[in-house]
C-alpha cells in the first residue's frame, strides 16, 4: 500500500512540473528528528537553468551534483504529517518495531531494527524509481529519461551503487562520477 501510494503521489507531483529544463530528480532521504523509526523522502529536481547560477568558488561538477547547490523545492514530502502514520504502519507492517521517540534503551537488537527500516526504506525507493522508469513516466512528460536521485546530504559508495540499481548505470554516470570526485 505504501508503496503504490508514494509512487502515485510522486507521478502525480511530475505531472504538474512546468520547467523544461530539468535534468535530474531527488529524492531526498532523510529521518524526521534523526529517528529511524520516522523516514521520510522529499521529491524535488534541479533545472539546467539553476546551473547558470554557479557561485565562482565552486566547482561545476560539484554545483550540477551535490543537493546543497539545488534548487531546494520540496514537491512532496512523504512521511510527515498524514503520511507519517503510513510510514509507521508500514513499518509495524514489516515486523519491525517503531519508536515514536528515542528515549528507547539503545541495544544491539534495537540498532539492527534501525538499520532494518533504512535498508527497507531504500529498497521501497529503489523499486518506486524503477517501476517510474519501466512506465516511462518522465518520457512521457520530458521525451526522455531523467536520473532520480536517491540520496542524503553526503555522498558515499552505497548512495552510488542504490542509484545504479534504482536508475541503471547509464542514467547516473555522471552523478557517479561525483561521487568519485568527492572521495
Amino acid at each position: 500500500m505504501m508503496k503504490e501510494l508514494l509512487k502515485k503521489e510522486i507521478i502525480d507531483s511530475i505531472k504538474t512540473w512546468t520547467d523544461t529544463d530539468i535534468y535530474a530528480v531527488s529524492l531526498f532521504v532523510y529521518d524526521d528528528g534523526d529517528n529511524p523509526s520516522k523516514p521520510t523522502v522529499t521529491l524535488g529536481y534541479n533545472t539546467e537553468s539553476r546551473i547558470t547560477q554557479k557561485d565562482s568558488g565552486v566547482s561545476d561538477i560539484e554545483f550540477r551534483w551535490n543537493y546543497a547547490y539545488w534548487l531546494q523545492n520540496e514537491e512532496l514530502r512523504f512521511g510527515f504529517d498524514d503520511t507519517a502514520e503510513i510510514v509507521k504502519n508500514w513499518i509495524i507492517d514489516q515486523g519491525l518495531e517503531y519508536h515514536e521517540n528515542l528515549d528507547y534503551e539503545y541495544t544491539e537488537e534495537a540498532e539492527e531494527n534501525d538499520e532494518e527500516i533504512t535498508e527497507s526504506f531504500i529498497k521501497l525507493l529503489i523499486y518506486v524509481v524503477k517501476e517510474i522508469h519501466e512506465e516511462k513516466v518522465l518520457t512521457a512528460k520530458f521525451g526522455k529519461e531523467l536520473p532520480i536521485l536517491i540520496h542524503e546530504l553526503e555522498y558515499y559508495d552505497e548512495i552510488a551503487e542504490q542509484n545504479i540499481e534504482a536508475n541503471g548505470e547509464e542514467l547516473v554516470k555522471d552523478f557517479i562520477a561525483f561521487i568519485d570526485w568527492m572521495k
